[in-house]
């Protein structure tokens, strides 16, 4: 063999390994969590799989334990390490006994890795991968490369289950993915019809104008996935139409260029959210539980007033709260000077006897029936009242909220 030769062959072993890398990433596949059951009972043992494919909920390999960056399960006040981890045929498999009741979001990170691909590689997998925008406006800035570059890729996979027949939500908690999603509505009080507003973050922030995919099968083992492409608004916000029980997955891709100096030239963050949708009539729990929060929160407002705590009170209205009393309409700001110090001067002067408060929930909304008697003296004249309120609830990123409050009253005899 001529010594000529050997120059040749470096620059070719390049260009195959280029197109190697090229072929990998086109088959990037995304990182589900799927649990083997979306409702447990507190004590027992909740199973997860963590499922690695192109084809929901499938997975063609298992991940290793030694890529696990993170795996912790939330409640709504408290997290924990799941250390239960091994695989089985092609899944990871995730296990971790909870012993309290309450939503749980179960949250797993891959370590990253990188891979080296030509400049043509990374336009087609920007292409194949479901990221046109990004192609588009990379190439209409002129930061798409003209040489070889080094692409970071990272996983981030969340899940919902719920321990026990009741107990406190989780479902809005930000666990701190770089890449997230954040339901601003209960995923467990879902039925076919509905429709989930789901946030997507980035470091943080609301992540504006973002393509995410959403899709469901019947089962773990029935057909093919019904899928709609969405379209995340100013606030990060979109709206999933739940068409069908069964399970359910959102997910989307961001890609981005890397810090410099960082050991990469971009980034690409894949993340995913899993839950299950039942069917209409077997929704009371969750129904339920939200119906408790519901009162709470009314509870809250009242205890607030009654122990002059006019911060906890406003706390709990909504910006644009309507409060209705007295033949009059008020703004939270107008209630918070006018009628507020008045309401807590009353309900720290007079002994109120309230009945039972009677919720009713209708997705984000609900609203909330109560009646009551005051016996005391006020401001120098008897009190011997009977009273009624109608107060307006909302689901925020923060819990229920008060948006109306109307009160009523009458002189009894």
């Amino acid at each position: 063999m001529k010594p000529t030769s050997y120059p040749r062959i470096r620059p070719l072993l390049l260009v195959i390994a280029m197109v190697m890398g090229s072929a990998a990433a086109l088959h990037a596949h995304d990182f589900w969590l799927v649990p083997d059951a979306f409702r447990v009972s507190v004590g027992s043992w909740l199973r997860m799989q963590g499922q690695t494919s192109s084809k929901f909920p499938t997975s063609e390999a298992a991940v290793g334990t030694d890529r696990i960056a993170d795996a912790r399960i939330f409640s709504a006040t408290e997290q924990t390490q799941i250390r239960e981890l091994s695989r089985s045929g092609t899944s990871l498999v995730l296990r971790h006994r909870p012993t309290s009741p309450g939503q749980r979001i179960v949250a797993v990170t891959l370590h990253p890795r990188s891979v080296r691909e030509s400049a043509e590689g990374f336009r087609r997998y920007l292409e194949l991968e479901g990221a046109p925008e990004a192609l588009e406006r990379y190439q209409r800035e002129g930061m798409l490369p003209t040489d070889s570059i080094t692409r970071r890729y990272a996983k981030y996979a969340k899940t919902l289950v719920e321990v026990g027949p009741r107990g406190s939500r989780a479902f809005s908690r930000v666990v701190g993915h770089p890449a997230e999603f954040i339901p601003l509505s209960d995923p467990a009080a879902l039925a076919p019809g509905d429709t989930l507003r789901v946030r997507l973050l980035y470091r943080g922030q609301p992540l504006a104008r973002a393509k995410l995919h959403a899709g469901s099968v019947a089962s773990r083992s029935a057909g093919e996935e019904r899928a709609v492409t969405l379209e995340t608004d100013a606030e990060g916000i979109t709206r999933v139409p739940i068409d069908r029980a069964g399970l359910w997955n959102l997910r989307a891709l961001h890609i981005v260029p890397a810090v410099p100096g960082s050991g990469a030239d971009w980034d690409t963050h894949w993340v995913t959210l899993v839950f299950g949708v039942e069917p209409g009539a077997a929704r009371p729990t969750a129904a339920g539980s939200d119906s408790a929060a519901v009162v709470a929160i009314v509870d809250r407002f009242h205890r607030a007033l009654a122990t002059g705590d006019s911060v906890a009170a406003l706390n709990l209205l909504t910006s644009d709260a309507t409060i209705l009393e007295s033949g009059g309409i008020e703004t939270k700001a107008e209630y918070s000077s006018h009628h507020l110090p008045g309401d807590i001067a009353f309900a720290r002067a007079v002994s109120r006897e309230r009945g039972a408060i009677r919720a009713t929930v209708r997705g984000d909304v609900a609203w909330a029936t109560s009646t009551s008697t005051g016996r005391g003296e006020y401001r120098g004249r008897a009190v011997n009242s009977a009273g009624a309120e109608l107060m307006v609830l909302i689901r925020t990123p923060d819990g229920w909220r008060i948006s109306a409050v109307h009160w009523s009253s009458r002189t009894l005899r």
